[in-house]
């Protein structure tokens, strides 16, 4: 439950060796890069590598090819099925026009598949025509239109009955006259122009419907039949062609990620000369492994140094946590990475999430309910959040057990208290009037704990540092420690044992003094640093005024931040206020709805009331625990590793 040991790493040697080089940092999987052009200078002259990634452009075509024959890139052995590297582009785009060749083929008879069966459509629709189609065409003198209008358009033809023309209705729908209108050829385009302001939709009738419709249909159908058993056929083939050549296409593509990985380090080296040279950052457990791996490199010197070894690179930061911790560095991460050597807040975060979400949603059925959930999310989705979730399930299940609920059922387990352990009934009755001031002043209990230990934390992080002004005269330093913890103890003496510890000695040195050195934490932490630049930079009366506000803050903070941990007490009492509204709701309903009623509530309070209390549980951590000791500022350790992954 740390940040892991870090080594700096230097790799130097001939270029020639290089590329071999970088491809022993990608297969170790620990090497954190760093760009080493600063040390250009320390190179006289060193430049750093601008070539382009010459496999990006194949392996985009493979990855849009895999796209198009509906089917996932991933890793696969085989390197290329045993092709050289120089045939990669020819295997590539001779599948590609094998591909492009029968999806067209496919596409094409599709299209006529599609045309055909509208065609079919639009006979059946004409077949009370007794005419054969070639004659009708053969027309010279006279022009024929087929097609539809619509039934009020059709009532109108009665208004142009001087007009030279006459329409054949074949069939009747609901919208509309399937039919034709005949013309003499010399006045056609008058009459075209009358049936398209009627909003007549004419039909192309194909060159391929011969006879009558009745004859055209049957010979069409057969047509139909054919390009569908053509088409069948394409698809079959397509769909062979595709699963004999996907294993080729992941294997090159396996082949090519490789390369294309361990060539975009490069844009890390400096080279200058025959030599390069490679820096970067290893875990220091597995430095010597990472060593090992240049033994077949006789040129490549890799030497392993002390972080501290060159004050130009910041570490890396990995966190290091055990099982039950680990899914809680999400939480850590949102917020920002500790510094390298700083404090790893994860454990802090698991254990004090844990405890008050089972606090504020204590329900020993709802707990392990939302376990198990959290579990499914984590086997099939892997969902870190799903890991969270069986953790605070426990927790949960728990303090509902010392609640006694189960599913809002407050009264289940009382015989279990009373009979079984001979218990006098629940430990905590939470609807009792009694219990819910211990339960807000046990909150507030809670929060004094959390917010010393983590101003404990801020001073030993400070102190590590040599900062003064952090972990002695800061208000989350010494200074603020010694003025909270007497207040708080002040404030309980008096409240639980009526002991009044307010004299004038505890009120100048645990409360005054502390505030006086709060409010001159800037001059004294600088005599402390032995600085001469004693004088406020504003001045002595800016100082004063902005300073005085400050501590004002300062001490209104501690108590909003104490009081803001009322909400864990609250939360219990709401908890278990609206299982008691369910429990009414069944009663009130009563026969068969008052199971479904029962079930829908508790799933409605799960959702509703374990999301409200997960995020204001956070918000506790970021605000009132973070925000006293936490920086945030660290770098992500980011090993190079070769990636087959490819992004939906």
């Amino acid at each position: 439950m740390s940040i892991e040991k870090m080594s700096l790493v230097n790799i130097v040697g001939n270029i020639d060796d290089m590329d071999a080089a970088m491809k022993v940092c990608c297969e170790s999987g620990c090497f954190h890069p760093e760009n080493a052009s600063q040390y250009i200078k320390d190179l006289n002259g060193g430049t750093l590598l601008q070539d382009a990634n010459p496999f990006n452009p194949l392996i985009k075509r493979i990855v849009d090819l895999s796209y198009k024959m509906n089917f996932k890139l991933s890793y696969q052995d085989g390197g290329g099925q045993n092709l050289k590297p120089s045939e990669f582009d020819q295997e590539v785009s001779r599948i590609e026009t094998k591909f492009e060749e029968l999806r067209a083929e496919r596409e094409e008879l599709a299209q006529q598949v599609n045309n055909q069966e509208q065609v079919l459509i639009q006979l059946n629709h004409m077949k009370g025509l007794a005419e054969k189609f070639d004659d009708i065409f053969a027309c010279k003198a006279v022009s024929s239109r087929f097609g539809i209008l619509p039934n009020d358009s059709f009532d109108k033809l009665k208004y142009y009955n001087d007009k030279a023309f006459f329409f054949l209705t074949f069939d009747v729908d609901e919208q509309y006259h399937w039919g034709v209108y005949f013309v003499p050829t010399v006045l056609r385009d008058d009459i075209d122009e009358i049936f398209r302001s009627l909003f007549f939709q004419r039909i192309r009738i194909p060159d391929y419907a011969h006879q009558t419709p009745d004859i055209a249909i049957i010979n069409i159908t057969k047509m139909l039949e054919d390009y569908k058993a053509e088409l069948k056929a394409v698809e079959k083939e397509l769909k062979a062609f595709i699963a004999d050549n996907k294993t080729t296409l992941r294997q090159i593509f396996t082949a090519l990620k490789y390369e294309s990985d361990t060539f975009e380090l490069r844009k890390y080296v400096v080279v200058k000369n025959s030599q390069f040279v490679l820096v970067g950052f290893v875990p220091k457990r597995l430095g010597e492994k990472f060593q090992e791996g240049f033994e077949s490199l006789p040129s490549c010197d890799c030497v392993l140094r002390g972080v501290d070894a060159d004050p130009r690179l910041t570490p890396p930061v990995k966190l290091k946590n055990n099982w039950f911790t680990r899914p809680f560095e999400m939480f850590v991460t949102m917020y920002g990475l500790p510094g390298y050597g700083d404090f790893d807040p994860t454990p802090l975060v698991a254990y004090t999430y844990c405890l008050l979400f089972g606090i504020m949603f204590g329900d020993l059925g709802q707990g392990i309910l939302l376990s198990i959930i959290g579990l499914l999310l984590w086997h099939f989705k892997k969902m870190m959040l799903g890991r969270i979730l069986a953790r605070v399930g426990i927790f949960s299940a728990v303090f509902g057990t010392v609640y006694g609920s189960v599913f809002g059922l407050e009264d289940l387990l009382t015989p279990f208290y009373t009979d079984v352990l001979g218990l006098p009934g629940k430990p905590v009755e939470v609807f009792n009037p009694e219990t819910t001031n211990m339960l807000l002043f046990a909150a507030i209990g809670i929060g004094a704990v959390l917010i010393i230990v983590s101003m404990v934390i801020n001073i030993i992080l400070g102190l590590r540092k040599k900062d003064f002004e952090r972990s002695v005269f800061g208000h989350n330093g010494i200074a603020g420690l010694v003025f909270y913890v007497s207040v708080i103890a002040a404030a309980a003496l008096l409240m639980v044992f009526n002991v009044n510890v307010l004299n004038p000695l505890f009120i100048i040195f645990c409360i005054a003094l502390p505030l006086l050195f709060i409010f001159l934490r800037e001059p004294l932490s600088k005599w402390a640093s032995k600085r001469k630049d004693l004088k406020p930079e504003d001045g002595v009366g800016g100082f004063i005024i902005t300073n005085f506000f400050e501590l004002f803050e300062n001490v209104l903070s501690y108590i909003t931040n104490t009081v803001s941990f009322l909400r864990v007490g609250g939360f219990v009492l709401s908890h278990a206020g609206m299982m008691a509204v369910v429990m009414s709701l069944m009663e009130m309903i009563g026969g068969f709805g008052s199971p479904i009623v029962f079930v829908i509530g508790n799933l409605f309070v799960m959702g509703m009331e374990g999301l409200i209390v997960g995020i204001q549980v956070l918000r506790l951590e970021y605000y009132e625990i973070f925000s006293r000791f936490y920086e945030g500022d660290g770098k992500e350790f980011c090993p190079v590793v070769v990636s087959y992954k490819i992004d939906d």
